[in-house]
């Protein structure tokens, strides 16, 4: 086993991310998508566990100031570069500098910082004001007073520190070369070699996890039955990470500040082991076609389309834990609402055999608010089974919610509707959503589903079926997703004003306001994409501002 507890997140996200757009309009820095994405997970750590890449002094500067003026800090970058400038005499502002970190032989971390160096005299010179003139301790090797100690050895036109003499031994004659092709397309990169982390630690951090969540388990006022069942939650969760673990090469965390496009971008990057599962389920990600490409529109306030592959081994640890995390939240509910409560799990258990998960949500406020929801199931038919024993329970229960069933037809879809009373006391920004009533139009087809909810439901359902079935074999996309914050905020404001959205929207540059996530295949990965426009950063600035000068959300 191998250590992979740090990428375990990114890899599970990984697996349900991709992109909005077409893969050639996809990480758009002057490199197709393929070249930029494959270039992202490169291999360039020389070995070391943990390796933190920073961009050349000359290229992080402007792009820091240009950040600090876009929310409103510009004033506090005069004197941020003045202090860089003051303490990196001698250094070449032109090259990165980096952080190499090991495991040494009592299995403890060991950083060696990698430093760009011009003129050594001048770069201990200026370090000398503030801790004294560093001990030449011959070859090369010097002593800096700081703490207990710090050590420098200069090996070409690299400067390495480290805290001990031992740390900077055997060092490899390039590893300051691998540098500048790590952070060629980055401000900041950070990769994590799992497999090179020993046996000891992996097993050290699964033992306290394990542990923890055993505590967990055993603690509190559950009964026998409950404590079981959370001890047995705590086992798989163990097991999924472990197996993330064992199957992870590299992660790899990208930051770049792109002028030029206007956008910040925060990179997620992972490659798996060959043959490994995660790579498998990659391999079948570049051949899968989606069905519900349609439910997402361009012009919409928020857009977001998922596909996830599910293994066989997976289906079982899902039906496992639905059956017991149902049985724990309805344990004290009557049996008419345990078995509707079963029978969904069966349907969702069903459909995940087929061997993916799709899902597709469109959220427009151009006409008022209209939410759709699109999901691929094994059988739709048996969805609208169920809705049928809903609405029946609901009638004997005298809830203040209408279900109808087959109340009409549209391309092949069989239609149903629902209302949900909204209480007299109501909160005024709920009746002006929705009025006096929730509305809900579902289609139920042989293989999706669709729900909408808002006052233009019925046409928003027929429009998203209409949409799907004019893509009914789309390449797959494990996620795409767009918001555009001046929509959201302007529909905010136009339920309920607030000085924080006036102040957000005044400051969001329309056309240069959203936030995006893509991603990219690669060979046995795949790179996630997070990209927040300029507008979005002035707009988050501006409401900041707003609420500490007293404004309400």
């Amino acid at each position: 086993m191998k250590f992979r507890w740090l990428s375990a997140a990114v890899c599970t996200a990984t697996l349900g991310l991709a992109t909005f757009q077409s893969p050639d309009q996809c990480f758009a820095q002057g490199k197709t998508a393929p070249k930029a994405a494959a270039e992202a997970v490169a291999d360039d750590s020389n070995g070391a566990v943990v390796v933190v890449a920073l961009n050349s002094i000359d290229s992080l500067l402007p792009n820091i100031q240009h950040v600090a003026r876009m929310v409103g800090a510009g004033a506090a970058t005069g004197t941020m570069t003045t202090i860089v400038n003051q303490f990196a005499g001698g250094l070449d502002k032109a090259r990165p500098i980096g952080i190499f970190v090991n495991m040494d032989e009592n299995n403890q971390p060991s950083a060696v910082g990698c430093l760009p160096v011009e003129d050594l005299e001048e770069f201990f010179e200026q370090l000398s004001s503030v801790v004294g003139e560093p001990e030449d301790l011959g070859d090369g090797l010097y002593q800096i007073n700081v703490g207990p100690g710090v050590y420098a050895k200069k090996i070409g036109t690299w400067l390495y520190v480290g805290q001990s003499e031992d740390a900077l031994s055997d060092l490899p004659d390039d590893m300051g070369n691998v540098l500048p092709k790590m952070i060629k397309n980055y401000d900041v990169r950070i990769q994590v070699n799992p497999q090179n982390i020993p046996e000891e630690i992996i097993e050290f951090v699964t033992s306290q996890m394990q542990a923890g969540m055993d505590q967990a388990a055993n603690g509190g006022n559950m009964d026998a039955d409950d404590a079981e069942a959370a001890r047995e939650a705590s086992q798989q969760a163990i097991e999924q990470i472990e197996e993330a673990i064992d199957g992870t090469e590299k992660l790899v965390i990208g930051l770049a500040i792109n002028k030029q496009e206007k956008k910040t971008i925060l990179d997620f990057g992972t490659q798996f082991v060959a043959d490994s599962k995660f790579a498998k389920q990659i391999e079948k990600m570049k051949t899968s076609k989606t069905t519900v490409a349609g439910t997402v529109q361009d012009s919409s306030m928020l857009g977001m389309q998922s596909f996830q592959l599910v293994g066989p081994e997976e289906i079982a640890q899902l039906e496992k834990s639905l059956d017991s995390g149902l049985k724990t939240a309805l344990k004290d509910a009557d049996e008419g609402i345990k078995k509707l409560a079963e029978k969904a799990v069966d349907i969702l258990v069903e459909s995940a055999k087929l061997g993916k998960l799709e899902t597709g949500v469109d959220v427009s406020v151009e006409s008022g608010l209209s939410i759709v929801s699109s999901i691929s199931v094994a059988d739709g038919a048996k969805i609208e089974a169920l809705a049928t024993e809903v609405a029946a329970e609901l009638a004997k229960e005298k809830a203040p919610v209408q279900l109808k069933i087959n109340s009409g037809k549209h391309a092949g879809f069989n239609l149903h509707s629902a209302t949900i009373q909204l209480p007299p006391d109501a909160a005024e920004a709920a009746k002006k959503m929705f009025g006096d009533q929730v509305t809900i139009a579902i289609a139920t087809g042989p293989k999706s589903v669709h729900i909408a909810v808002g006052k233009t439901c019925d046409a928003s359902v027929k429009s998203a079926i209409d949409r799907s079935a004019a893509k009914p074999s789309a390449p797959a996309e494990m996620i795409k997703m767009r918001l555009v914050l001046s929509q959201l905020l302007s529909y905010i404001q136009s339920i309920e004003a607030t000085p924080v959205s006036e102040a957000m929207l005044g400051a969001a540059t329309t056309g240069n306001d959203r936030i995006m996530v893509d991603s990219q295949t690669v060979e046995r990965g795949a790179v996630v994409r997070l990209s927040i426009e300029d507008g979005v950063m002035k707009a988050i600035a501006a409401g900041v501002k707003a609420g500490r000068d007293g404004g309400g959300f």
